[in-house]
């Protein structure tokens, strides 16, 4: 009867960061760039001995691993002349306060100081190093990610990838940096620059919905059979063990 109650409770526990994960996602629906993350569960079971050494299973459900789903997002028009769309496979390489950085959102303004940013002031990386541009004067920026101004080229916006299955973790603000602090940057290839489109959240809400009533109603199963359990134990030790 224990380990039914223990059986229940790892199954909730696992089920309650599935909810987590899937409302995080919900929350940012509308992030630019913002890629969506699951997770894998797993049973596990273990023989175990007791203090008599009888030979008992000894069962779990637990988060096994969490991933992020770096499948490519929908593009959205926005005509924003530093508003840019990866096509394809890479991110855009960031100069964050925190070091380097990527990202998947090209939502990208000019600073004071005429430099390449994002929206919270994390500097753009070029081929060449920073991209400083003119403000006042016309953009235009290819499929390849050069920059022209004038008619000259102010240098062309880095854009590198990884090995794949990505790994990498989150940092906020739709950035990513690798697990491995020795990874190694690789030149992309198979992509496209979009200039006036941002890079929608790849969530999609009807499945995220779906999943998160799913993951409700295995949870209250799980209660109600926790809640069952305990009954029977204590029954067991308040009725049957009770000497007349």
């Amino acid at each position: 009867m224990i380990q039914g109650i223990y059986t229940a409770s790892t199954g909730m526990v696992a089920l309650a960061q599935k909810q987590d994960q899937i409302a995080n996602n919900l929350a940012n629906v509308n992030t630019t760039g913002f890629k969506q993350s699951g997770l894998f569960t797993a049973a596990y079971q273990h023989l175990l001995k007791d203090d008599n050494g009888r030979v008992f299973a000894n069962r779990e459900y637990k988060v096994d691993e969490v991933y992020i789903d770096f499948s490519e997002g929908s593009m959205r028009q926005t005509n924003g002349v530093l508003d840019l769309c990866i096509k394809g496979t890479g991110f855009f390489k960031l100069l964050t306060d925190d070091g380097v950085r990527y990202t998947r959102n090209g939502n990208f303004a000019i600073d004071n100081m005429g430099f390449l940013v994002t929206n919270n002031g994390s500097k753009v990386m070029g081929t060449e190093g920073f991209l400083r541009l003119e403000p006042n004067e016309t953009i235009t920026i290819t499929d390849r990610g050069e920059i022209i101004q004038g008619g000259y080229s102010k240098g062309f916006i880095k854009i590198v990838d990884f090995e794949k299955p990505y790994e990498m973790r989150r940092c906020g603000n739709s950035n990513f940096s690798p697990l491995n602090i020795e990874a190694v940057e690789l030149i992309s290839e198979g992509f496209l620059i979009r200039q006036g489109y941002l890079e929608s959240s790849n969530v999609d809400m009807i499945r995220s919905m779906v999943q998160m009533i799913s993951a409700h109603r295995n949870y209250e199963a799980d209660q109600k059979a926790l809640h069952a359990q305990d009954e029977t134990l204590e029954k067991a030790v308040n009725q049957v063990a009770q000497v007349r």
